[in-house]
């Protein structure tokens, strides 16, 4: 039986400027057969630089990193790798933070207390071309919808975003 493209594992790049960190998800990923971890970086302008050199499929990214921020990277990334799907991986439950990443490109945005079957599903489910947003924040991001546009910061939802919300 030969493998198709469709078989092949998903190819992953771990940014975060915690080493134990990485190396958490990257024994957790390793345990699915489904996931390649390629490549890791620790800081954005690493995650840049590694993100055009192996062009994953899918990028988990903290946002607050020393040198380049996840945010300044995911920028960047996209000119460079477009078919890239970034999530944001982070402790920050800042609604401001959430409003950026995605009006930025961000295909999801997690926080790093997320059990690890939740971050299984959810990168399962940026694959295959959804949104992902911790509960934590998807009820943040309706309070600000709610309330109008973020601080100036306008957030662009598909229709399958509103769906969700609704």
């Amino acid at each position: 039986m030969s493998t198709s493209a469709a078989d092949s594992p998903i190819s992953i790049l771990l940014v975060d400027d915690h080493t134990l960190f990485r190396s958490g998800i990257r024994l957790l990923l390793q345990r699915h057969n489904e996931f390649q971890v390629v490549g890791e970086a620790a800081d954005g302008v690493e995650a840049v630089k590694r993100a055009i050199q192996l062009r994953p499929q899918l990028i988990l990214m903290d946002l607050h990193m020393p040198v380049m921020t996840g945010l300044e990277a995911l920028q960047l990334i996209l000119q460079d790798v477009p078919e890239a799907v970034v999530l944001m991986l982070t402790v920050s439950e800042d609604a401001d933070d959430l409003g950026k990443a995605l009006k930025a490109g961000a295909s999801g945005y997690l926080l790093k207390n997320i059990d690890a079957d939740e971050l299984i599903k959810a990168l399962h489910k940026a694959r295959q071309g959804e949104s992902v947003v911790s509960a934590a924040m998807t009820s943040k991001l309706v309070q600000q919808f709610r309330r109008g546009e973020p601080q100036g910061a306008k957030v662009h939802l598909t229709p399958r975003e509103q769906e969700i919300l609704t």
